[in-house]
């Protein structure tokens, strides 16, 4: 092992030390490939929670594949000594022993994550807001998975399945992809701030939810308390401070705060002084947005545009339903938003185009597939050339123009297509960055600010610092 990788490895093992004690439901997930007499080890992932898991422990088998999912105490083994299995080339299973070799004359590559960004659904839509640490850790070359003889083995089987990729989704064991043996060990959160946290007048009930086994007294809830898009208040609320009480699995903590009417929190649960999980709390009979309010009016909780945004992820959806959710999110955040390619008759229109109250705009397109899909970038491109030109033609050469593609896709399903866009000035919004979106619009809109901030954004992707750790950062929060 290199002295890179033996770093990865201590890295993570000591960002979770602290919350180990409360990782009590941690499940492992397997998809071994027969090679002669024995399983190699194909794809497998280790799963840190603090919650029970909803599947039971099962195991299939055909000729040439071997699934299992596995309860962690039924390896007999704590997370570090199953790194440490895995390391040595051998797991033992209640199914039998799995091979995990590395590459020929070299170690396991392994690579930790903190940060981890996992493409979950967006119905969850708070689910972006937990932190999450991967640990990958990749061995030697192995045969393709996506083989119809390995399909039409599974569908002669006597639980029959559609194929390898169905196989893997029911026992939790993930996309496969590559050409590499991987096992990656996700550690989720052990620490939320409650859905129940509310603002009711001028009292705030903020909620923080802690799994069991860790202890109250590390826990936190930061605040800051913002009022017309100023922060007027930051605090933090200490364990000690709180009034606990156990709930099913987990423990909860309350406290109650003082604030201004219409006033709206945004909330960070902590446990050993590392955030877990950010939340925003509002007053839902007050609104520092006006337009959120209407929209509201109309589509109470943003139900709506939350079912077109997850319809907008499923296969074979219609982009035109994310083009209308996104339509409404920009109006909601202060921008005047022209729906000009909705049409059959306008179809070589950008699908949409918004203005800042001062007339500078965002030239959208919106896709659910990858960016080159259609077309989409190459269209992005010259249509928001068009709109340069024809404002220099009628003298407003003075408003400024922003291209931006959005995708229903995750950042990691994009990631090779980013850097073309950038460098020909186009932000990407990926499903990841709805939810900061839609925060956004519990607050005063300010499309001048978010214009800004994008703009800003884009130069920082056109030119990274080597300093800066932020760099992978798109949508127009950030």
């Amino acid at each position: 092992m290199s002295d890179h990788e033996r770093k990865q490895l201590e890295d993570f093992l000591a960002a979770i030390e602290p919350n180990i004690a409360g990782y009590n439901y941690s499940t492992f997930s397997y998809l071994a490939q027969k090679k002669g007499n024995v399983f190699e080890l194909a794809q497998g992932r280790l799963v840190l929670q603090g919650v029970p898991a909803t599947s039971e422990s099962k195991h299939f088998e055909s000729p040439n594949l071997k699934v299992g999912f596995l309860h962690l105490h039924e390896l007999k083994t704590s997370v570090k000594q199953f790194i440490e299995s895995l390391l040595t080339g051998k797991l033992l299973t209640p199914h039998g022993e799995l091979r995990f070799a590395p590459e020929k004359d070299r170690s396991h590559s392994i690579y930790f994550n903190p940060f981890h960004a996992e493409g979950v659904p967006f119905q969850n839509r708070q689910a972006f807001q937990y932190r999450q640490m991967q640990l990958h850790i990749r061995g030697d070359r192995r045969e393709r998975l996506d083989s119809l003889s390995l399909d039409w083995e599974l569908k002669a089987g006597p639980i029959p399945f559609e194929g390898v990729q169905e196989l893997c989704a029911e026992f939790g064991v993930g996309q496969i992809d590559g050409d590499s043996s991987t096992v990656e060990i996700v550690a989720f959160s052990v620490a939320a701030i409650g859905g129940e946290s509310s603002v009711t007048g001028t009292k705030a009930k903020l909620v923080i939810n802690l799994v069991d086994g860790l202890e109250r007294e590390k826990a936190s809830i930061g605040y800051r308390l913002i009022e017309r898009n100023a922060v007027v208040k930051r605090g933090i609320l200490s364990g000690d401070a709180l009034t606990w009480e156990n709930a099913t699995n987990f423990q909860r903590g309350v406290a109650e705060l003082e604030v201004t009417g219409g006033a709206v929190l945004h909330c960070v649960a902590s446990h050993g002084g590392r955030a877990q999980h950010h939340y925003w709390v509002a007053d839902p009979a007050t609104a520092q947005n006006p337009f959120r309010a209407i929209h509201q009016a109309f589509d109470k909780n943003l139900d709506v545009l939350q079912e077109l945004v997850t319809k907008a992820q499923t296969k074979g959806a219609n982009a035109r339903d994310l083009e209308i959710a996104v339509a409404w999110l920009l109006w909601m955040l202060g921008f005047s938003t022209t729906h000009i390619g909705g049409t059959p008759k306008t179809s070589d229109a950008p699908d949409l185009i918004a203005a800042t109250p001062f007339g500078h705009l965002v030239v959208v397109e919106c896709t659910t597939g990858i960016l080159k899909e259609d077309s989409k970038l190459s269209h992005l491109f010259q249509r928001a050339e068009k709109i340069r030109q024809t404002l220099i033609s009628c003298g407003n050469q003075h408003l400024r123009v922003l291209p931006v593609i959005v995708t229903t896709k995750t950042r990691d399903e994009v990631k090779s297509e980013l850097d073309q866009a950038h460098k020909n000035g186009a932000l990407v919004a990926t499903i990841e960055d709805f939810p900061q979106l839609i925060n956004r619009t519990l607050l005063v809109p300010n499309a001048e600010r978010l214009y800004t901030e994008a703009e800003e954004n884009l130069k920082r992707l056109q030119n990274p610092s080597p300093f800066d750790v932020s760099g992978t950062k798109t949508n127009l929060l950030q």
